[in-house]
C-alpha cells in the first residue's frame, strides 16, 4: 500500500505499442507514475493515465492522508491537474516551468523555419540565438538584481540587431522568448509582482504578428496560475524525470515489460522507497555491487608486474 508524500510528482512511462487488427492504427499505451518530490523515489505505478484511472488510484487514500500532500507538480497534462484539484484540495498545484520553456523553444523553431526561407543570413541569426542561450546563466551570475534585467534587455537587442527588414519578425520572436527566460530566471518572492510581470509578457507576445509566439502566449496564459505557483514555491519535476530515465534504462535492459502487476512490483523494488525492501533499494544494491566488483579487479599494470 503506497503512502502519499508531501511533494507529489506525476509523470508517465511508455508501456507498450501495438496495431489494431481492424484499422491498422498504432496505439501507444502509457502508465502514470507517482514520485516523491523530496527523494525522487517511486511511490506507485498506475495502469493507465486517464481520468478514471487517476480517480481510482486516489480513492484508496483517505482524506487525512491526502491532506499530507502540500505540493503537487506535473507537466501540462490536464488530467493530472484536474485530478489534483479534485483529490488534493489543500495542495499547491504547479506546472513544471521547464516543460513550458520547452514549448517556447519548439514555437521559436517553427517560426525560424518559416521565416528563414529565402533569407540571406538565417544561419547567422541561429548562431546568435545559440550564443544568447549559452551565456544566459553567466550573465545572470554577473548581474544580479533589477539592473540585471535592464542590462539583459540591452544585450539581447544588441546581439539580435539586424538591419535586414526580412528578419524583423524573427528578431521580435527571439526577443520575446528571451524576455520569458528573464521572467523565469528571476527569483520572485511576491506572487502579485510575479503575476503582473507575466501578464505584461503575455500582452506583448499576444500582440506580435507571429502566430507561433501567439500560440505560445496562449499556452502560458492557460496555465498561468499553476506556472506562478511553481515559480514561487520552487517546485519542479526534475526528480521525477531523473527516476523516469532510470526506468527507461531498466526497460531497455529487460527487453520490454511483462504484465502490469509484474512490472509494478519490479519497479517498486528497484526505485521505491528504502523501506520497500530490507536495506537499500535494489537499484542502489546493484550499483554498489558493480562498483565493488570493478574495484576488486586487478589492473593491467599489476598483471604485467607479476
Amino acid at each position: 500500500m503506497p503512502a502519499l508524500p508531501s511533494i507529489l510528482l506525476t509523470d508517465e512511462i511508455h508501456a507498450k505499442s501495438y496495431r489494431e487488427s481492424d484499422t491498422g492504427k498504432q496505439v501507444c499505451v502509457f502508465w502514470a507514475c507517482a514520485y516523491d518530490g523530496a527523494t525522487g523515489c517511486l511511490v506507485d505505478v498506475i495502469e493507465g493515465r486517464g481520468a478514471d484511472d487517476m480517480d481510482q488510484w486516489f480513492k484508496q487514500f483517505g482524506l487525512d492522508e491526502r491532506k499530507h500532500v502540500a505540493y503537487f507538480c506535473s507537466d501540462m497534462y490536464d488530467i493530472y491537474l484536474n485530478a489534483a484539484k479534485k483529490w488534493c484540495q489543500f495542495a499547491c498545484i504547479g506546472v513544471d516551468r521547464f516543460h513550458v520553456a520547452k514549448i517556447g523553444v519548439e514555437c521559436i523553431d517553427d517560426a525560424r523555419r518559416r521565416l528563414q526561407k529565402g533569407a540571406s543570413n538565417g544561419a547567422d541569426i541561429k548562431r546568435r540565438h545559440r550564443k544568447l542561450a549559452a551565456n544566459r546563466g553567466k550573465r545572470r551570475r554577473e548581474h544580479k538584481g533589477e539592473p540585471w534585467v535592464d542590462l539583459e534587455k540591452k544585450t539581447i537587442c544588441n546581439i539580435l540587431a539586424i538591419c535586414d527588414s526580412k528578419h524583423s519578425h524573427l528578431r521580435q520572436a527571439y526577443l520575446v522568448l528571451q524576455l520569458y527566460y528573464i521572467w523565469q530566471d528571476h527569483p520572485w518572492t511576491d506572487r502579485q509582482e510575479c503575476e503582473k510581470a507575466l501578464n505584461n509578457w503575455i500582452m506583448k507576445a499576444s500582440g506580435l504578428a507571429i502566430p507561433e509566439m501567439r500560440r505560445f502566449a496562449k499556452t502560458v496564459a492557460k496555465y498561468q496560475q499553476y506556472l506562478v505557483t511553481a515559480t514561487i514555491s520552487h517546485i519542479n519535476t526534475a526528480r521525477a524525470e531523473s527516476t523516469n530515465d532510470k526506468i527507461k534504462e531498466l526497460k531497455r535492459e529487460s527487453r520490454g515489460f511483462g504484465t502490469f502487476d509484474e512490472t509494478r512490483r519490479r519497479l517498486l523494488l528497484a526505485f521505491g522507497a528504502p523501506d520497500a525492501v530490507e536495506g537499500a533499494t535494489a537499484y542502489e544494491r546493484r550499483k554498489k555491487a558493480r562498483v565493488s566488483a570493478y574495484a576488486s579487479k586487478p589492473s593491467k599494470r599489476s598483471k604485467k608486474k607479476h
